[in-house]
């Protein structure tokens, strides 16, 4: 193992908090609220486990109290819409109902009511975010009027489960580990519903260029298959303007590829867990009503698995390759960046008096990355990114305020970004490493790396876990990239030359848009 001055530093005790946040129950805010007003897509009430479960379009705040005669836990959504009219879902065994509507013009409010002589205890109620856009809201046991406690059904499932995500993009630890399976594909009142059993699934989106004859988008969901039971003819009939509906299966990976027809809007995914029994992919529509989007044109639809298992692609060279992510790095255009506020956070490492790693002839690491991060920001706010610095001059910053600045601005991304460095006396080691700690990193660090690495031909030192303080601490997806090593006989020529480094910044601006495009 290579040396990293930043290792030394950068290990500290103790475990991460989870990306998901819990708030108290009078309201204490964990994301700030935007701008445009949110719509609430779902909601649903499991009495198996005591717990709400909303999703909206766009970040919101919730603000929870407790109020009396009768009891009942409020959950008011600011700036956020209902679509319809107030609806109800019944309940039993000491709660009432729980209804969902409009409060006022700019507030969606969702009521859980008790039963009459039953009561809890507020600072056991836990509003717990999976993503900004995510919540859970999670019941403590009841308190009858006698003063026995009516427990939860489900005593030995967590409240909520231990999740990760980028945006449209959610994995969701579950406690099968029996293979993800694609039971079904279903047209609902705000959508699709794809069913699967097994562990709840990966899924990564990609979208077809402009350009190409057909709109496809394409879900991949590895480690799954297709159920035997599942036909074409079971797939959706041309609803909301998808004409097409193909379903394949390659080594141990399932594509369902959507092909749009020209009165389809956009449409981005949801990993939705309802309960132990019910989990899937929703698949909406992306600012637009499902009511404004028409039926029509025909319809088509297509399931294709392997009849002998497959246990290498490279024996099997007519399989359909996985389907390739639109991005722009074989075009001049970059990607697009999707609607709604987008924030990255970009922190130059070291400087001031530390200038990181200092290599063959004295080249400082500092030197070299400053201007990389300030050209890579650059880029994405040209791009519609919003980008705050953790720096933004030759200063010593610790590490913590580093991880401040990110948590402030409410980050979606961070990127820290470094040079390497090992003994002067291996100047045969170069190339490209990026680090990730968490499952959304992961996926975040595999995009930007092979980016980097198709446009800057490096040698490939590989994407790796490793448990550094800024992108330990951060709660949104984080990574960090060594661009090249100051020790290196190779990497010390590129990383000294101003058009190499004005490169690079590109390609990691375009990693980090590829990523947007994606999973946002």
């Amino acid at each position: 193992m290579h040396w990293n001055p930043l290792l030394s530093k950068a290990v500290t005790r103790g475990m991460s908090s989870l990306t998901s946040g819990v708030i108290g129950i009078v309201g204490a805010a964990l994301i700030a609220l935007p701008a445009d007003a949110a719509n609430l897509q779902f909601w649903r009430f499991d009495q198996q486990e005591n717990r709400l479960t909303f999703t909206t379009d766009t970040q919101v705040r919730p603000q929870a109290q407790l109020i009396f005669n009768p009891t009942r836990l409020v959950i008011d959504l600011p700036g956020t819409q209902v679509t319809s009219a107030t609806s109800r879902q019944r309940l039993q065994e000491g709660l009432q109902e729980v209804r969902v509507g409009q409060l006022d013009a700019e507030t969606a409010r969702i009521v859980i009511e008790l039963a009459p002589g039953y009561t809890l205890d507020p600072q056991q109620v836990q509003v717990q975010g999976e993503t900004n856009r995510r919540w859970f809201v999670q019941l403590p046991d009841l308190i009858a009027a006698d003063g026995s406690i009516v427990a939860n059904r489900q005593r030995s499932e967590p409240a909520a489960p231990a999740v990760t995500q980028s945006a449209n993009q959610v994995t969701i630890d579950s406690a099968s580990d029996t293979p993800t399976q694609v039971q079904s594909i279903v047209a609902t009142a705000d959508g699709f519903f794809i069913r699967v059993s097994g562990k709840t699934p990966e899924v990564r989106i990609s979208r077809s260029r402009s350009r190409d004859p057909e709109r496809t988008i394409t879900l991949e969901l590895p480690d799954s298959s297709i159920a035997q039971n599942l036909t074409s003819d079971a797939l959706p009939d041309n609803r909301y303007s998808i004409e097409t509906w193909e379903l394949s299966q390659t080594d141990s990976t399932v594509f369902i590829t959507l092909t749009l027809g020209d009165d389809s809007p956009d449409w981005r995914t949801i990993v939705t867990e309802i309960s132990t029994s019910l989990r899937g992919i929703s698949v909406l529509p992306d600012g637009v009503a499902i009511r404004d989007i028409p039926d029509s044109g025909p319809s088509r639809a297509s399931i294709s698995v392997p009849s002998d298992p497959i246990t290498s692609r490279s024996g099997n060279r007519n399989l359909p390759a996985s389907p390739r992510p639109a991005e722009a790095s074989d075009s001049n255009q970059r990607p697009q960046v999707p609607r709604g506020r987008i924030v990255v956070a970009l922190d130059p490492g070291h400087g001031g008096r530390d200038p990181g790693a200092v290599g063959i002839g004295g080249l400082q690491e500092k030197q070299v990355i400053f201007p990389i991060s300030q050209q890579v920001a650059a880029i994405l706010r040209q791009q519609g990114v919003e980008v705050v610095m953790t720096r933004n001059s030759d200063i010593e910053l610790d590490l913590d305020p580093r991880v401040q600045v990110a948590e402030r601005a409410d980050a979606d991304l961070f990127v820290s970004i470094h040079a390497n460095a090992i003994s002067l006396s291996r100047p045969d080691v170069n190339g490209l490493e990026t680090y990730y700690y968490s499952n959304a990193g992961a996926r975040f660090a595999r995009t930007v790396h092979d980016t980097v690495l198709r446009t800057m031909g490096m040698s490939d030192r590989r994407v790796r876990q490793a448990r550094f303080y800024v992108i330990r601490r951060t709660s949104m997806p984080a990574i960090l990239i060594e661009v090249g090593f100051v020790t290196g006989a190779e990497d010390i020529h590129n990383l000294r030359n101003p058009e190499w480094r004005s490169r690079m910044a590109d390609a990691i601006a375009r990693g980090i848009l590829n990523h947007i495009q994606r999973e946002f």
